[in-house]
């Protein structure tokens, strides 16, 4: 009869680690989804705004288009963690160091703009300077 107890005491033991191993892993899963999810986050927003700095481009002289929670085109999902995004010229600079800047043609601009709850709200024009043509990236406010 001891034998049949002290098997079932390692049976007991083998399921407690089996079940905090699964529980490990799994959260360890969670936490990569979520980091997954931001990643792609920041790559949709990258070509969202490449995608919407071409279309302005390409309209008349003098053509705004907003993007704002009032207008037809709703503000950019941008990661979570980035609080501000400054334009230089072609160049988008992101505030946080996990995210890489990246730079976008035909844009042309210094303005920093902050970003509400991961939504980002800017308005772009087609302009004419020096011959060339250029989007302009400014607030919605200014």
């Amino acid at each position: 009869m001891r034998k049949g107890i002290a098997s079932q005491v390692f049976i007991y033991i083998f399921a407690v680690i089996v079940i905090a191993l699964i529980m490990f892993f799994g959260f360890k899963q969670v936490v990569n989804l979520k980091d997954l999810t931001e990643k792609s986050i920041y790559i949709s927003f990258k070509s969202d705004f490449s995608k919407a700095v071409d279309g302005v481009y390409y309209l008349n002289k003098g053509s705004v288009l907003t993007f704002e929670k009032n207008s037809r085109n709703k503000p950019l999902d941008a990661p979570k963690e980035i609080d501000k995004i400054c334009f230089q010229n072609d160049k988008v600079i992101l505030s946080s160091e996990k995210y890489q800047d990246f730079t976008v043609d035909n844009l042309y601009g210094n303005e920093c703009i902050s970003t509400d709850n991961g939504k980002l709200s800017f308005r772009l024009e087609n302009a004419v300077e020096n011959g060339e043509v250029t989007v302009k990236i400014s607030d919605v406010g200014t």
